[in-house]
């Protein structure tokens, strides 16, 4: 089998956990790589505004005839500017993906995996002055749990492989909510704002991503990955519940990988 397309089904496995070498390779083989782009943060119930991070992701795969384990860590590179009524702030965020798949036929492949996700934010209030340092806040909004999924590909004879994947995800969210320093009113009824603290929940969603590799030389190759992570949160906080509160990750990265 051509040596490039082979590189093409590995790397796209490191794209999106999926894709695998041929039956007839017998040897162990590895991809790494770096890709770089940007990532938006939306968690609406909390944050004013979409956060986005210039981000960079790095893959580690290992494949043996058509099993395959990989690991996929993204992390931001600067921190993001946060701009809410009473605050502003900084966040960052980190991710780590898990994935064991197995190529069910030519163009379908089952995965699973473990995965883990924190957005770590500071607040600053607006007024503070030089020597309050400890009005400064901090949140964290962090989910791990498993996730299954399947994915689809299409190899081209000229320009590489593109692949589509889906991804159900169980997770347990932990996050860490400061207390909220818009001034409003004083109702009786408890808000989503008004939690503060350690606050646990139950988070399901589904991720899609969507591929393309193309090789560039004989053990090079180009990537390039757009992702949506779209979750939703349910919430238990002294007796009363919050359901389906809508939390989104997007990512777009394009990169280099080799072969090894």
């Amino acid at each position: 089998m051509n040596s490039r397309y082979l590189m093409v089904l590995f790397l796209t496995f490191c794209a999106v956990p999926a894709t695998f070498a041929s039956p007839s390779i017998k040897d162990i083989r590895f991809v790494t790589g770096a890709s770089l782009g940007y990532s938006n943060f939306s968690f609406s119930e909390k944050l004013d505004h979409e956060i986005s991070f210039p981000s960079i992701n790095i893959p580690l795969a290992m494949t043996f005839e058509d099993w395959q384990v990989s690991a996929n860590l993204q992390t931001t590179l600067n921190d993001a500017d946060i701009s809410e009524e009473e605050d502003t702030g900084k966040a960052s965020r980190d991710d780590l993906d898990i994935t064991l798949g197995y190529r069910i036929s030519k163009n379908w492949t089952l995965f699973g995996g473990y995965k883990y996700g924190n957005t770590k934010i500071q607040f600053t209030p607006r007024d503070i002055d030089e020597e309050e340092d400890l009005s400064i806040t901090n949140e964290r909004y962090k989910q791990k749990g498993p996730f299954v999924g399947v994915s689809y590909h299409w190899h081209f004879e000229k320009a590489g492989s593109l692949s589509l994947s889906v991804a159900f995800a169980d997770l347990t969210a932990n996050n860490v909510f400061a207390e909220n320093t818009d001034e409003e009113e004083e109702e009786e009824t408890l808000e989503f704002d008004d939690l503060t603290g350690a606050v646990s929940g139950d988070t399901r969603g589904f991720s899609y991503s969507l591929s393309w590799t193309m090789p560039v030389s004989s053990n090079l190759l180009f990537q390039t990955r757009f992702k949506i992570n779209d979750y939703q949160q349910d919430i238990h906080y002294n007796g009363v519940e919050f359901k389906g509160i809508d939390e989104s990750f997007t990512s777009l990265h394009v990169g280099l990988a080799y072969v090894f």
